[in-house]
């Protein structure tokens, strides 16, 4: 079953919705205690809301957490981990969505775990008024993550890469 996937962006100062800021579709693999897995195909396309789109260079699985302020792919290609630290992801009628707070973590292939981002976080949070209890759980989020994409043997960062092997 394929379902659908909206991220946006944090409103804009007197208005309530997300901006949006791109869309897909995603191959439900199945759901965990970590949350549910959604996989998307070397080449398939995702639409940005500015018109353009971004064909995928990689196969990859998208984890959608049960609990969380945060949204994670596992790429097959350069075997690396990248993180959105968002809104914790919903599902509704339409599909999933989560509201991206422009704050990333990467895990390269070698190990190293990095903190990308934060200039944009910190204008996103500036510039949007996001209220500081946000603030302060995006950044919890943010810390916990880079601790724990930081070990090999994470339970979590394993399972994404035996779901991407499943797929």
């Amino acid at each position: 079953m394929r379902i659908g996937v909206r991220k946006g962006k944090w409103p804009l100062p007197g208005t309530d919705a997300p901006r949006p800021a791109a869309e897909w579709d995603a191959l439900v693999l199945g759901a965990d205690e970590f949350g549910t897995w959604l996989f998307s195909g070397e080449g398939e396309v995702h639409r940005k809301a500015d018109g353009t789109s971004v064909v995928l260079p990689s196969d990859g699985v998208q984890l959608l957490p049960r609990t969380g302020w945060w949204a994670a792919w596992w790429w097959r290609d350069d075997r690396w981990i990248s993180v959105d630290i968002c809104t914790p992801p919903t599902l509704g009628e339409s599909g999933w969505s989560y509201t991206d707070l422009e704050l990333d973590l990467a895990r390269l292939a070698d190990g190293t775990v990095l903190l990308v981002d934060e200039e944009e976080f910190e204008q996103t949070v500036a510039e949007c008024m996001v209220p500081q209890a946000v603030v302060t759980a995006a950044r919890a989020a943010a810390s916990d993550l880079q601790t724990r994409l930081a070990s090999a043997t994470e339970p979590v960062v394993l399972a994404g890469w035996e779901w991407l092997e499943r797929a």
